[in-house]
């Protein structure tokens, strides 16, 4: 792991107190903003209808529950204006796509048209930055706190580690966004790479 993102050190959440937690202050006046690192290629969102109609191989239906979330999504992204402050993400892509991520890219194709900020960058110019392993799945919010989300062998998440340091939430975001600023925008990685693409497995 890159010495710019080192293991979080900070307390241990189970998923219901990081959910809670991460509500509170992403929806606090405190809040300047939010910085995402998806690293992983594959995880399980049960709680997501859309996913489990693509788990279960039924594309069409999972591409249909996503365009159901519009009147949601837009609601959810003009509530983050009204507080403003933005959210930006950057997205690790392997190839070939993970079937998963295929699905993950069509949703998140969804939220960057009602205002996340979305950029996509291949694993393998990474690789300096993972000589001792695969970078964290981290969301920074504000300016002091930072999240390491845990997941479990199939990609579930259990909890996360929380920091509040504004210093290593400054270190984490000079990260990200060095590595942001380096990256596609989805609409034109997405356009060229996913359109149309039915995952293996799926009907």
């Amino acid at each position: 792991m890159s010495e710019a993102i080192a293991q979080i050190s900070g307390e241990e959440l189970t998923l219901d107190e990081y959910i809670r937690d991460f509500n509170e202050r992403f929806w606090s006046t405190a809040n300047t903003g939010g910085w995402k690192l998806e690293r992983r290629q594959t995880f399980r969102q049960p709680e997501s209808a859309s996913w489990t109609a693509f788990d279960q191989g039924d594309w069409d239906r999972a591409l249909r529950l996503i365009e159901e979330r519009r009147p949601e999504m837009r609601e959810y992204y003009r509530r983050i204006a009204e507080h403003g402050f933005e959210v930006r993400r950057l997205r690790v892509v392997e190839r070939p796509l993970s079937p998963y991520l295929i699905w993950e890219l069509n949703s998140l194709r969804l939220r960057e048209e009602f205002g996340d900020w979305i950029r996509v960058i291949d694993a393998d110019r990474l690789t300096a930055l993972e000589e001792n392993g695969p970078l964290p799945e981290l969301f920074v919010i504000g300016p002091d706190t930072v999240y390491e989300v845990v997941y479990d062998d199939e990609g579930i998440a259990v909890g996360a580690i929380r920091s509040v340091d504004a210093a290593e939430a400054k270190k984490a975001i000079r990260f990200i966004r060095s590595t942001y600023d380096r990256g596609e925008a989805l609409s034109e990685f997405f356009d060229r790479e996913v359109a149309g693409i039915r995952p293996p497995g799926t009907g």
